[in-house]
């Protein structure tokens, strides 16, 4: 059976959740101050659920046109099944199951300089609850499943899974996360960055949350692990840019079920502002192209546009981003999110 023909080894998603579409979320650039949330929690496994994508490798790339039907479709190895992926905290289904994102490590997404792993939004799927930063940060402690663990690329976390979360408390926009001891094990500045990076992308995601401040058993968090990471003041998104992909793809999330038009959100540092895109179907065809434009010529700019397709039936897809290189051409910066489209 063909898998999508893409830019790169592909991620493609088993046919397992029957969740509806995720909702369109809060977008990225509007994080309201609010209060709520002081629920504590010791579980990490408890009713999430996630979806595992097979593995494919491409040995060629579909031919496409730009609206819509393509000519060719690359031949593929696949192998083991792997993930799933959201936007903000969003009912799925009428049975009371929300859809959440979490953040893992994603390899590549970067260029020869700067060449990763990156953050990555993963969907999660939750029972319906008020506390859903709770919820979602349980579920980012759970780590990616044995599949996402198995796929090419792997999806890794760099929390520690015997970490127990302790607390949540959100207010005026900062949330105070108060984590066991074990979060701060191990080594390696590059670890120690990414996990603290995986906490606050997961937890800001929520619009009522824009800081994040960290405790360890109860106690104000200064200095972070034998890493001597300064922690003075409450961190934000902003503070671990270099986590994030040269084009970070914020939604749709990993695995995330979708409707038509599709709308793409994120930030992305890229030459003269702009990149490219392309909507993958189950047979490997091109079902949409174009580029996109970000707010910012010289630095990380915001992106939102829609892709409006058409597909027949509910199928696994893949949404690809890529922009070229000033110096020599090539591209780079290539990030793919495998997707259910819905029609």
């Amino acid at each position: 059976m063909k898998r999508p023909a893409l830019l790169l080894v592909v991620l493609a998603l088993a046919a397992a959740a029957c969740a509806e579409p995720i909702g369109e979320g809060d977008p990225i650039t509007t994080r309201p101050a609010g209060g709520g949330e002081t629920t504590a929690a010791v579980s990490t496994t408890a009713g999430t659920t996630s979806t595992a994508p097979p593995t494919t490798t491409t040995t060629g790339a579909a031919t496409s046109s730009t609206t819509g039907a393509t000519t060719t479709a690359a031949t593929t190895t696949t192998t083991a099944p792997p993930a799933t992926t959201t936007t903000t905290a969003t009912d799925t289904t009428a049975a009371g199951i929300m859809g959440v994102k979490v953040y893992f490590m994603l390899e590549g997404g970067g260029t020869g300089y700067r060449p990763g792993p990156f953050l990555v939004p993963v969907y999660r799927e939750i029972p319906r609850t008020q506390a859903v930063a709770t919820a979602a940060l349980q579920a980012l402690i759970a780590g990616p499943t044995a599949d996402e663990k198995a796929s090419v690329p792997a999806l890794s976390s760099a929390v520690p899974g015997n970490t127990m979360l302790l607390g949540i408390g959100i207010e005026n926009g900062l949330a105070t996360v108060d984590l066991s001891r074990e979060f701060e094990a191990g080594g390696g500045t590059f670890s120690m960055a990414a996990r603290l990076a995986q906490v606050v992308f997961t937890v800001t995601q929520f619009p009522t949350v824009q800081r994040v401040a960290f405790r360890l058993d109860g106690r104000p968090v200064t200095v972070f692990s034998s890493e001597g990471i300064i922690m003075d003041h409450p961190v934000s998104r902003e503070d671990y840019r270099d986590l994030t992909p040269g084009i970070f793809v914020d939604d749709p999330a990993y695995g995330a079920p979708v409707t038509t038009p599709l709308r793409v959100r994120g930030v992305a540092a890229v030459f003269e502002a702009q990149f490219n895109w392309a909507l993958a179907n189950w047979d490997g065809l091109i079902v949409a192209e174009g580029s996109a434009m970000t707010d910012n010529g010289t630095g990380w700019g915001y992106f939102d546009f829609t892709i409006p397709y058409r597909v027949d039936s509910r199928q696994f897809g893949s949404l690809i981003v890529f922009d070229y290189s000033a110096e020599n051409g090539e591209r780079q910066n290539i990030r793919e999110h495998p997707i259910w489209l819905m029609p």
